[in-house]
């Protein structure tokens, strides 16, 4: 992410990430290239799970009618 500052009429970019520069990856990146398939996973997994059937009975329509 990049921050632009106008400081005495000059124009400062600043990136706002921890630990970065042009050839490297921010320091969380390896955090996140795990999370993202564990998540999608467990995503998965809970539409399979008999509790994520469960779940499925709001959506029937005389739900939304009047009495």
């Amino acid at each position: 992410m990049l921050v632009f500052y106008r400081f005495q009429q000059k124009l400062i970019k600043r990136d706002l990430c921890i630990n970065r520069s042009n050839h490297q990856k921010p320091t969380f990146h390896p955090l996140g290239d795990f999370l993202n398939p564990a998540l999608a996973l467990l995503g998965q997994g809970l539409k399979k799970s008999p509790i994520g059937q469960k779940l499925g009975f709001a959506n029937h329509p005389y739900l939304y009618k009047g009495f």
